[in-house]
């Protein structure tokens, strides 16, 4: 019952901890890959089915629903009649930012999520020109 000491590491046998190191080791979260393909696809909006295909995405409204009510970032849905695939089924909401403000609070929110990760800011242009009354 010989136990030998291990040696205490000394500091060149750590490897120290960098934001590239950090951001590559954390996984974004849910909300951010939402608010990301959401600013992404711009005044088209997003799916259940794109969001799904797109970063595997189940229950988009209830995503949507936490960020209209959690975060004050407001959206428009409709129902999609082109996620029709079968008869007598329901069509998919289609959801997007509801005003350049909101597309502006969407920005932002991403942009702390990555930046809470060691990435770099992203930057979305506004959709629609400054004439243009609706976003």
């Amino acid at each position: 019952m010989n136990k030998q000491k291990k040696a205490a590491p000394t500091g060149s046998e750590f490897t120290p901890l960098t934001k590239t190191n950090i951001a590559e080791n954390k996984r974004p979260y849910k909300v951010e890959l939402a608010l990301n393909s959401i600013l992404h696809n711009g005044p088209r909006g997003i799916t259940q089915p794109e969001a799904f295909s797109s970063y595997r995405e189940s229950c988009l409204h209830t995503t949507i629903s936490s960020l209209r009510h959690d975060k004050n970032i407001d959206f428009i849905s409709l129902p999609d009649l082109e996620t029709v695939a079968h008869f007598h089924q329901k069509p998919f909401n289609r959801y997007w930012l509801a005003t350049d403000s909101d597309r502006v609070k969407a920005l932002r929110l991403l942009n702390f999520y990555r930046s809470n990760r060691g990435l770099e800011k992203v930057k979305y242009e506004a959709w629609h020109s400054t004439s243009d009354k609706a976003a």
